[in-house]
This record gives C-alpha cells, sequence and structure tokens, in this order.
C-alpha cells in the first residue's frame, strides 16, 4: 500500500515537472512576441513568469536582464544575470553576457573578473578574450592586453579591428616594425570590402582606413623613417594631417614620443 502511495506521489510530482515546463517554455514564447511587438513591460512579465514556472532554467532570467537593459536598468539587469549565474554556474555564455554589461558600465574590475571566469570555462572563447583586451586597453596595460591579442591571432580569429589595436600596441611597446606590419594588414583587411558597402557604413570604414593610414605613420615615426611617414601624411585627408606633418618637419622626436606615450582610444 505504501509503494502504491509512493508511486502515486512521484508521478504526481513529475507530471506537475512537466506542466510547469511546459508553462515555462509557454510563456517565454509570450515574452519574445511581447518583446517583438515592442511591448517590454508585457514581455518583463512573461519572462518573471517563465523564470518562476521553471526556477533552474537560467535563460529566463537572461531575458529579464535584456528587457531591463532596454528600460534603461542596468543595475537591475545586472543582480538578474548573477541569478542566472546562481542557476547554472558553468554556463561560460551568462558570465559572458554578464562581463560585457560590467564593462559598459564602467565597472571593470568585475568585468575583468568575469571575463576571466569565461575563458576558465572555455578557453576558445574568443570574444570573451577580445571583450578582455579592450578593458586590459582602457586600464592602460598594453601588455596584457598585447598577450590576449596575440592568442586570438594565434587561433586565427583576431578581427582588422582587434589587429589594429595589436599593432599600434606594438608601436608603443617597443617592436614599432611589428606594429607597421599588424596595421598594414589590418588596413588591408579594413579595405577590402569597401565598395560593397553602402551608406554611412562605407563613410565610417572610410573614416577608418584613414585612421589606420596615420596609425601607420606612426609606426614609421617612432622606427625613425620620416620620410616615409611624411608621404602618408601629406596625402591623408584627415584633418589632423596639416598639424601632424608641421611638428614632423619641426620636431620629430617630440612626434615620437608622443605616439610612445600616447594611449589608445
Amino acid at each position: 500500500m505504501v509503494f502504491r502511495l509512493s508511486v502515486g506521489f512521484l508521478v504526481a510530482v513529475l507530471a506537475l515537472l512537466a506542466m510547469s515546463l511546459y508553462l515555462s517554455e509557454y510563456y517565454l514564447g509570450v515574452e519574445r512576441r511581447l518583446i517583438a511587438a515592442g511591448d517590454l513591460r508585457g514581455g518583463l512579465e512573461a519572462a518573471q513568469t517563465a523564470g518562476r514556472m521553471d526556477p533552474f532554467d537560467p535563460e529566463p532570467l537572461e531575458d529579464v536582464s535584456y528587457v531591463r537593459q532596454q528600460q534603461g536598468r542596468n543595475e537591475e539587469a545586472v543582480a538578474v544575470l548573477r541569478d542566472a549565474v546562481d542557476r547554472d554556474p558553468n554556463n561560460y555564455i551568462i558570465y559572458l553576457e554578464l562581463a560585457s554589461l560590467q564593462s559598459a558600465l564602467d565597472d571593470l574590475t568585475a568585468a575583468k573578473a568575469n571575463y576571466r571566469k569565461v575563458l576558465d570555462l572555455n578557453p576558445n572563447a574568443h570574444a570573451a578574450r577580445s571583450g578582455l583586451a579592450e578593458l586590459l586597453l582602457r586600464k592602460g596595460d598594453m601588455e596584457g592586453a598585447k598577450r590576449e591579442y596575440e592568442v586570438i591571432e594565434e587561433a586565427g580569429e583576431i578581427s582588422y579591428t582587434e589587429l589594429y589595436d595589436l599593432g599600434r600596441i606594438y608601436v608603443r611597446t617597443g617592436e614599432p616594425r611589428e606594429g607597421y606590419k599588424a596595421i598594414k594588414r589590418a588596413r588591408r583587411q579594413a579595405s577590402a570590402d569597401i565598395e560593397s558597402l553602402e551608406g554611412p557604413a562605407k563613410a565610417q570604414r572610410r573614416r577608418f582606413v584613414t585612421f589606420m593610414d596615420l596609425a601607420l605613420a606612426d609606426a614609421l615615426v617612432v622606427q625613425g623613417n620620416y620620410a616615409r611617414a611624411g608621404k602618408i601624411i601629406a596625402g591623408s585627408s584627415s584633418e589632423q594631417a596639416l598639424a601632424l606633418l608641421r611638428l614632423l618637419e619641426t620636431d620629430p622626436e617630440a612626434y615620437r614620443d608622443q605616439v610612445v606615450n600616447s594611449d589608445i582610444q
């Protein structure tokens, strides 16, 4: 008799669990439809309901965090992601979302710790390594950023923007020739598909290539190759070009020191 009651109780519990999981998925679907329609408040309520239906799944909390960010309530979004981490502490994606948000909020110490946690869980998470490198640059740690970018480059996953940053780091950390090569490669990649772009995207890419040209000139100045640097600057459409050319002509050592001692923005 006791055995029959136990089996019956277990069946009831499993049925309730299955219903809760079904309702959680249902409310997640409702939430996404509401958000797509622009109803953030309704979407938030649906996501919170989904989270209550399945107290072990971090996905509803990730969605709640997303809504809070859209509402500009970023501190609440961070707190919700921390709760999501508690639900699935081995899910590196949640740590990555948390680190990215903390970095955007200038909580660099916490963001750095969470980027490191991502890489502990998944050393091949290049998005986390890139975010960490960018964060280290913001903190002025060029050597640390260089190490992270070099790992990404060795894996063949480096983007032209990351390669550009790596090149500028080399220029400022005693390897201007390597810096020139890296920036040149980044420029070549950035220029490859310019003509396929349109409108603001095309204009923005062209401005970026112009910045790369000046970075190439900086690398040459640090090497002491003032003549080649002058030719690049003279052919630049940048508003800074005239002032840089004048500085190069009057005090090339001051130009060099300016580059070497400058931060990377």
